[in-house]
C-alpha cells in the first residue's frame, strides 16, 4: 500500500540549452518577425518587393537599350543590367535596414536574451536570402526571354557577391552605431545613395567613359564590385585592368573592425535604449 504520506516525487528539471541553442532561438524568432514586418503581414506585401526592382530593370532596359554596342556586342544589355542593378540593391538594402536595426527593435532588448547585435544579423540574412531570390527570378525570367543566365565563372562570381554583402554589413551596423546618437546621419545616408547609384556603373560601362572620368570613379569600392562581378559572369567582358577586390575588400575589412569596436565600447547604451 502506497505512503500518502510521502513527499512526491521532484519533477525533473528540463535539460539546459547550451548558449548556442539560445542564440539560435533568438535569431530564428527575430528572422520570422522581419519577415512579417518586411512585407506587412500581407501576400501583397511579398509581391510588390518581388516586382519593383523587376519592372526598375525594365524600365533601365527599355530607357538605355540603345547602349548594347557600348558595353559589348557579346554581352546582352538586359543582363549587363541585372547583374549590376541586383547587386547595388542588395548593398543598399543591406546599409539601409541595417543602419535603422537596432532603434527598429529596441524594445525587445527588455529580454535578456536578446542583444542589439540580434536584429542586426537576423536583417542582415533575410535581406541577403530575398535579393538573391529575386536575381534568380531575375536571371530565370532573361533565360525564358532567350538572354543568358548563367555566369561564366560561377564561384568567383558568387565570392563577389558574398564580399558585396560583408561590405554591406559593416557599413550598415557601423551606421547602424553612429546614428543612434545622430539621426541626421540617417538622411545624409540616404541622400549619399542616389549619386552613388549613378556612379558604380550600375547602367554604364565604365570602359566607355573618358580615362579622367574613370580615374574619379575607381574611388568608389562599390563601382569595384560590380565590375568584379560583371567580369565573372561574362567572360568576355572588356574589364579594366585597375579594377580589383584588394581594394573594396579593405574597405569591408575597415568598416567592420570599426564596426564592432564601436559596438562593444557602445553595447550597455544601445540595450539601454528600450
Amino acid at each position: 500500500m502506497p505512503d500518502l504520506l510521502a513527499p512526491p516525487a521532484p519533477v525533473p528539471r528540463p535539460a539546459a540549452r547550451s548558449a548556442w541553442a539560445i542564440q539560435r532561438a533568438v535569431l530564428f524568432a527575430l528572422l520570422v518577425r522581419e519577415l512579417k514586418t518586411r512585407f506587412g503581414g500581407r501576400w501583397i506585401g511579398g509581391v510588390w518587393f518581388v516586382l519593383e526592382p523587376l519592372a526598375h530593370v525594365l524600365m533601365m532596359v527599355a530607357m538605355f537599350g540603345v547602349m548594347h554596342q557600348a558595353v559589348s556586342p557579346s554581352i546582352d544589355y538586359p543582363v549587363f543590367v541585372v547583374t549590376g542593378m541586383l547587386p547595388f540593391f542588395t548593398y543598399r538594402s543591406l546599409t539601409m535596414r541595417l543602419m535603422e536595426g537596432i532603434d527598429a527593435n529596441r524594445a525587445l532588448f527588455s529580454y535578456r536574451q536578446v542583444k542589439p547585435m540580434d536584429p542586426l544579423v537576423s536583417r542582415a540574412v533575410l535581406e541577403v536570402a530575398l535579393h538573391v531570390a529575386i536575381f534568380v527570378l531575375a536571371l530565370a525570367v532573361l533565360a525564358w526571354w532567350g538572354d543568358r543566365a548563367l555566369p561564366d565563372e560561377p564561384l568567383e562570381f558568387v565570392g563577389v557577391f558574398a564580399l558585396l554583402s560583408l561590405f554591406g554589413f559593416g557599413l550598415g551596423t557601423l551606421l547602424a552605431v553612429l546614428s543612434h546618437d545622430f539621426l541626421a546621419l540617417r538622411s545624409m545616408v540616404r541622400l549619399v545613395f542616389f549619386p552613388l547609384y549613378l556612379l558604380s556603373g550600375v547602367m554604364f560601362p565604365i570602359h566607355a567613359m573618358p580615362p579622367d572620368v574613370v580615374d574619379l570613379l575607381l574611388w568608389n569600392p562599390v563601382l569595384h564590385l560590380i565590375e568584379e562581378a560583371r567580369g565573372h559572369f561574362f567572360a568576355s567582358y572588356p574589364m579594366l585592368p585597375e579594377v580589383n577586390l584588394a581594394y573594396p575588400a579593405l574597405w569591408t575589412l575597415v568598416c567592420t573592425v570599426l564596426a564592432l569596436a564601436l559596438y562593444r565600447l557602445r553595447r550597455l547604451r544601445l540595450s539601454a535604449a528600450a
